[in-house]
């Protein structure tokens, strides 16, 4: 195998850190499918892991490849030919050859690496690409080896195809994509390309001077790519490689959409910096890895936890003049998500993205203000700055909801306060607008877009509950004490209404919907004749008797129908669901009804897709109910995927297609883990903790270090160890920064013969609930011991 080339030039240097953090696959006749990113917050390119750079992609019709500069793309993708001047040199009688495909393709953290054996050439070449931080380009770097064993001279072909042209859902601003024009500064070396219609620049240099080169809009490499762009070519004569040694080349891509003086400076800034953009690169993604280092019995699931922190940081997209926030998915859903961030930044609170979760949500908050002004949360805003949908009804909920508990994280409070006016909008909007009825259901369409049932939807109902109880709390910090107990007594009734009329108890599930017999039979037809021609037989099955169930009921009857999507966990996701009716749902929705080879059906009647999505709400809540055996299978199940499609990473659809890395997947992964397996729940705002550990069975040794809490002056870290034995358990724990307290809730011994310590000293406990309660003011280091008596 082909390993990284020593380079005097530019030394590869991650340090131990990140060097544990290496995914790599062959690629000799691999499928164009297969991609990856080289991802950076203002630049990012996609491209196949063989090396191509394929036309494809349905948002922007075949161009969601190649080198994008949001809001617009800047290359459909580049190809180095390499030419032996000594003509029949080779064994074969080869001389010339484009790097078409490789033999390997190798994902690190921040930076990705093609490899290449060139038997013809008897050469080895390594492709490694990286986009530097807040830098409007990208610095390609070609090592070439010699294996022939005699001193060579090369002649480098480098030839990239632009395709200036702006992003999906841009037409609404009267963006018209132009062709694109090009030209050679023979000069300087450069090749510079524009669109002719719009400020959109693209500058292509080297680390030396180019020979030659020249333009063609019909000249194109090893194959042809779409579009309106342009081609050009710098050629690089005599490059020399000692016998058995190697040389290096670097290219510097810098674009702009404003002017070519911005790309020319992009490109100055990359050729002058390499590597110092390397190392501050470098080091902030040492920064992520030391944040919420685990160390758990499952080396598989912790090794998954610590690259989607990795995965956390491909996602932050920055556009000047829009705004900065996580993406959604790659290589469809780069741009910004109502419905996807409530989910993803959970996710990433107890990983050290509080920052980032503040950012995103005034992101979507803004864009919702500007779209909708009447507290409606937008479900997809564009890079161009437009919002595409205004929104379902599920996802004004569910950013209340999401917006509490990142305040809980942060105790910030100056973000609170510019949440909560449209907190207090968004509630209205629900239980006004979106419920004409009144009867606390909002209408609807919720994360599952039943097509023609735009009613009453499980989803929305629950994290509308949630949503009220989110709102009482600010209203209590802001001391509007009607409105607290406005929000609070709708909860209460919401709660009531959702577990007594949408709980179906003959299932043992809450239903999906509730909504009139007649709107049901309208579609009842419709949705079995699709059953059918899918071929999903368990679905016709349970269609028919839904259909077989209409009739003889009045058209104008509500009542609660089960379409069994996953979406009727979101009950027990959110703590609402009676323990019960929590145990028995979960207990069904783990079989094989529900639960399939990769993770949690999305409809438990077709039973064919999984996606993280759906396998990380069952495992949360699995976890809510303290069923952490469960919830670990869960996890386990999303972390089995990892390496499937793209090295490094979890696809969005399970076991390996979708998009090849999805944001929210990290609810899943570090949500249950993080909240309630080592029940770390801070109230950063009053600088509170509660700690209540409780985990997997088979796992008796785990800590998490360096977790962050708070930002500004309530940020603290915290490290928690916890150590389990026939005898007893011992837990560890300290806060860097001094005034916080901390509620401790340990679980009870069985036989309940017990003696607890603290710091070594016998400590007065409270016993409640199955917990061992145990308050510490002014936490610093401390143990806890939990010894058995009996």
């Amino acid at each position: 195998m082909l390993q990284t080339i020593p380079d005097n030039k530019f030394d590869l240097h991650l340090g131990p850190v990140l060097d544990p953090y290496h995914e790599m696959r062959a690629t000799r006749g691999l499928s164009w499918q297969d991609l990856y990113i080289c991802a950076g917050n203002r630049t990012y390119m996609v491209g196949s892991q063989n090396g191509g750079f394929p036309d494809f992609g349905h948002h922007v019709k075949l161009e969601m490849g190649g080198l994008w500069l949001h809001p617009i793309k800047l290359l459909d993708g580049f190809w180095l030919h390499i030419g032996d001047r000594e003509a029949g040199a080779a064994s074969n009688g080869s001389t010339a050859m484009w790097l078409t495909e490789s033999d390997s393709f190798h994902n690190y953290p921040f930076y990705n690496e093609h490899r290449y054996r060139l038997e013809p050439l008897e050469l080895e070449v390594v492709r490694r690409q990286f986009c530097p931080d807040d830098a409007e380009g990208i610095i390609v770097t070609y090592i070439l080896r010699d294996l022939s064993g005699r001193s060579r001279s090369l002649d480098l072909n480098m030839l990239a195809r632009t395709d200036l042209s702006p992003v999906w859902f841009s037409e609404g601003k009267d963006i018209v994509d132009g062709m694109d024009e090009g030209r050679i500064d023979k000069e300087a070396g450069l090749f510079l390309a524009k669109d002719e219609r719009n400020p959109w620049h693209f500058v292509l240099g080297a680390d030396r001077k180019s020979s030659r080169g020249k333009v063609g809009r019909e000249m194109f490499g090893p194959h042809w790519t779409s579009g309106k762009g342009i081609s050009g070519s710098l050629v690089y004569e005599k490059v020399s490689i000692p016998a058995g040694g190697s040389e290096t080349i670097h290219f510097y891509m810098a674009g702009s959409n404003r002017s070519e003086q911005d790309a020319l400076q992009t490109f100055a800034n990359l050729r002058d910096n390499r590597e110092q953009l390397w190392e501050a690169k470098r080091c902030r993604y040492e920064e992520i890895a030391k944040r919420t280092v685990l160390d758990i019995p499952d080396k598989h699931v912790q090794k998954v936890f610590d690259w989607v922190k990795f995965h956390n940081d491909w996602f932050v997209r920055e556009v000047p003049d829009v705004g900065r926030g996580m993406g959604a998915g790659h290589p469809e859903y780069p741009w910004w998500f109502g419905c996807d961030n409530s989910y993803t930044l959970l996710g990433l609170l107890s990983v050290g993205g509080l920052e980032m979760a503040q950012e995103t949500l005034s992101l979507i908050l803004k864009a919702s203000e500007e779209a909708n002004g009447n507290g409606r949360i937008i479900h997809e805003l564009s890079t161009s700055g437009l919002v595409a949908n205004p929104g379902n009804t599920q996802e004004t909920a569910h950013f209340i909801q999401c917006a509490w508990e990142v305040f809980k994280w942060t105790g910030d409070i100056d973000f609170l306060k510019r949440m909560y006016p449209a907190v207090k909008k968004g509630l209205s909007w629900l239980l006004e607008d979106m419920d004409p009825d009144g009867d606390l259901l909002p209408e609807g369409y919720g994360i599952i877009e039943i097509e023609g049932l735009n009613v009453e939807l499980i989803d929305s109902a629950v994290y509308t509950w949630s949503a009220l109880l989110a709102g009482a709390n600010m209203a209590e910090l802001f001391g509007e004490e009607e409105a607290r107990a406005n929000y609070g007594q709708l909860a209460t009734r919401l709660g009531d209404k959702i577990n007594r009329d949408l709980w179906i108890d003959k299932e043992g599930l809450y239903a999906d919907a509730m909504a009139p017999a007649g709107k049901i039979a309208s579609r009842i037809d419709i949705y079995i004749e699709r059953a059918q021609n899918f071929g999903a037989l368990d679905a016709v099955r349970d269609l028919e008797a839904i259909k077989a169930e209409l009739s003889g009921l009045d058209p104008a009857s509500e009542r609660p129908w089960l379409f069994k999507n996953w979406v009727i966990n979101t009950p027990m996701e959110t703590g609402l669901a009676p323990r019960e009716q929590a145990v028995r749902a979960l207990d069904r929705m783990a079989t094989d009804e529900f639960t399939g080879p990769w993770g949690t059906y999305l409809s438990g009647m077709y039973r064919d897709q999984m996606m993280t999505i759906s396998t990380g709400v069952q495992a949360v809540a699995e976890a809510r109910y303290d069923r952490m055996n469960e919830s670990l299978r869960m996890i386990r199940l999303i972390a089995s995927t990892f390496n499937k499609r793209l090295p490094g990473s979890i696809s969005e659809m399970s076991p390996d297609y979708g998009c090849f890395v999805q944001a929210w997947t990290n609810y899943g992964m570090t949500w249950p883990l993080m909240t309630f397996m080592f029940g770390i729940k801070p109230d950063a705002y009053r600088q509170s903790l509660t700690l209540r550990p409780r985990f997997p069975d088979d796992w008796n040794d785990m800590s998490a270090k360096q977790v962050q809490l708070g930002l500004g002056e309530r940020a603290n870290t915290l490290d928690i160890e916890v150590s389990r034995s026939g005898d007893g358990d011992v837990y560890r724990f300290e806060l860097q920064q001094p005034g916080w307290s901390v509620n401790v809730e340990l679980p009870q011994p069985a036989d309940d013969a017990f003696v607890v310590t603290l710091d070594g000293e016998p400590v007065t406990t409270a016993v409640r609930e199955g917990s061992i309660a145990v308050a510490i003011a002014n936490a610093g280091k401390h143990e806890l011991r939990v010894s058995r008596t009996g």
